[in-house]
């Protein structure tokens, strides 16, 4: 009889538990949309030699910050006429931002139509998550969202749903499906939205980062 009452009490609390977590996970789901598949992102700019010739200067490196109107590097140019001295031009920053990549090398010979950096505005980040196309008509403009970031575990950032998609991320493809074989398999759609960020936590973030988004519906 004893042990009756022991696995009767057993699967009480089995029972009891999981209701509790199935309410607890109903609710989270009919208040929020949760997607895993999210990432950070940030404008990337290419920076470009203003001509051909050789570097002669680059004043940043990776993880350096710049303002517009700054002065990147100088690039020296051969003259047109052979008996003229040689002359210089300047890579202008053309907005604010931050190096993340240089590939140049001091004294290397560039041209015009090869990057030489890549850069972004660190202060203008945002979040791009895909949403699944039975999820985004619960998802609206102004919408509260708490994003969690894989490198800081502990931080919790806020932010709002700033621009929904308007189109899949299949129609933007390159290279969309095509049936020809005549087998159709439906498959969910996933519908890119951007969230602007309101609260880093003092948290220095860049672009690539994976992150979870909760969506206030």
């Amino acid at each position: 009889m004893k042990k009756k009452m022991i696995v009767f009490t057993v699967l009480a609390l089995i029972l009891l538990g999981g209701g509790a977590g199935g309410t607890y996970y109903y609710a989270l789901a009919s208040k929020y949309i949760s997607t895993e598949d999210a990432k950070i992102q940030g404008d990337l700019r290419a920076i470009y030699p203003p001509g051909a010739g050789k570097l002669i200067e680059w004043n940043f490196k990776e993880g350096d910050s710049f303002k517009k109107g700054d002065v990147l590097g100088i690039v020296e140019t051969a003259s047109a006429k052979g008996s003229s001295p040689a002359q210089t031009q300047d890579i202008i920053a053309p907005e604010d931002g931050t190096i993340l990549q240089f590939s140049g090398i001091k004294d290397q010979m560039v041209s015009p139509s090869s990057a030489i950096a890549m850069s972004a505005n660190l202060d203008q980040l945002y979040v791009t998550a895909n949403l699944q196309e039975t999820e985004i008509a619960d998802a609206k403009v102004g919408s509260p969202v708490t994003i969690k970031v894989d490198a800081y575990p502990t931080a919790v950032i806020t932010g709002h749903v700033e621009r929904l998609g308007l189109g899949t991320n299949a129609s933007f493809s390159l290279l969309p499906s095509s049936n020809s074989s005549g087998n159709f398999t439906k498959v969910i759609q996933r519908i890119p939205v951007r969230i602007a960020l309101d609260s880093l936590q003092g948290q220095r973030l860049v672009p690539g980062l994976n992150v979870t988004v909760k969506i206030e519906k």
